[in-house]
């Protein structure tokens, strides 16, 4: 007899459960995934720009310190002139004679215009125009250069690196007429749209034409310039042979005195500011950043009471640069005790 099997029960499978998230989960999960995405694209905006920004500030710091180096060296030298006793090959009989004379014999060694440009930046004594700009200056600084090294070996050219021809002694230097010449490097700089420019005056000879003025520094924004005035030897030149006190003065000041009282002469420095901003199509900023810097000096009470404080807010870098440079032929005694 076989044994009662009885039928095998119906299993039941476990039941399911269901995983995932809620609405509420994902909303938080979504919103903190957007948090730690805008932070890691602020940092990199962030970084990106600083780094925008130091590699814009490099290159105008570059830019500015050789602007300033390309000018100051011809401020140093300008009245420069050798002195005739010195060179023999003039003849043994004129050393005793004009010793005290030097080959700088015609034109300004140096003068400015405040809030304009020369009329005609190729005369040796050039005047000043209209003011078109408040912001720029203009400056023209001459000075003998070296009539016997070639330009490989030294010889000074002007501000576009060209060689400057020989130029004639006037026939009244020193009271007679001179078979001698001497090479004058003459530049002038000023400021226009936006830039900074200069003209020389290098040709061949002596009759050509001045070359037309070049850009030195492009995106400058002001380029302005103000002299140490020697007003205690000028109000008394015979009194003293000696460097004395010094007040700030601009252009239009010097300008304004009796040109015969020769006050260009007593400038012994000349205090140059110039503000480079960055290119339009670069503004380096965020437009929510505003950045403080130093302009320059709009006159001389300001120039007496250093770089002013200023905010832009236009987005552009800016970076200001100011030096002072002794004009070193009359910073040490009297100039009417060399003036040829």
């Amino acid at each position: 007899m076989r044994p009662n099997r009885s039928a095998p029960s119906a299993r039941r499978a476990p039941p399911v459960l269901q995983s995932g998230r809620t609405i509420v989960e994902l909303m938080i999960s979504i919103t903190i995934g957007l948090a730690v995405t805008a932070a890691v694209a602020s940092a990199y905006l962030s970084t990106t720009q600083a780094a925008r920004v130091s590699t814009e500030l490099s290159g105008m710091s570059d830019t500015g310190q050789i602007a300033l180096w390309m000018i100051g060296d011809p401020i140093r030298q300008a009245g420069y002139g050798e002195i005739v006793g010195s060179d023999l090959a003039m003849g043994p009989g004129d050393v005793g004679a004009y010793r005290s004379q030097t080959l700088f014999a015609a034109g300004a060694h140096l003068i400015g215009c405040s809030g304009s440009r020369f009329v005609d930046e190729t005369q040796a004594t050039p005047v000043c125009g209209a003011g078109p700009d408040p912001n720029f200056d203009a400056l023209m600084v001459r000075s003998q250069g070296d009539a016997v090294l070639p330009p490989a070996q030294g010889a000074i050219p002007d501000c576009q690196g060209t060689a400057v021809p020989l130029e004639m002694l006037p026939a009244a230097h020193a009271g007679t007429a001179r078979v001698a010449s001497r090479p004058m490097v003459q530049n002038v700089y000023w400021g226009a749209n936006g830039a900074l420019l200069c003209r020389g005056n290098g040709r061949a000879l002596e009759a050509d034409a001045f070359p037309p003025a070049q850009q030195m520094v492009a995106n400058i924004e002001q380029f302005k310039v103000f002299y140490g005035f020697d007003d205690v030897r000028y109000a008394n030149p015979g009194g003293t042979a000696g460097a004395s006190a010094r007040s700030i003065r601009d252009a239009n000041f010097i300008n304004d005195l009796p040109p015969a009282t020769s006050p260009w002469d007593f400038v012994v420095a000349v205090h140059v500011c110039m503000v480079m901003r960055s290119p339009p199509d670069n503004p380096g900023l965020s437009a929510s950043v505003t950045q403080n810097y130093a302009r320059c000096p709009a006159n001389a009470a300001e120039a007496e009471a250093g770089l002013p404080a200023a905010t832009a807010t236009d987005r552009a870098l800016r970076k200001t640069y100011a030096q002072v440079f002794t004009v070193r032929s009359r910073a040490t005694a009297n100039p009417l005790q060399f003036l040829p």
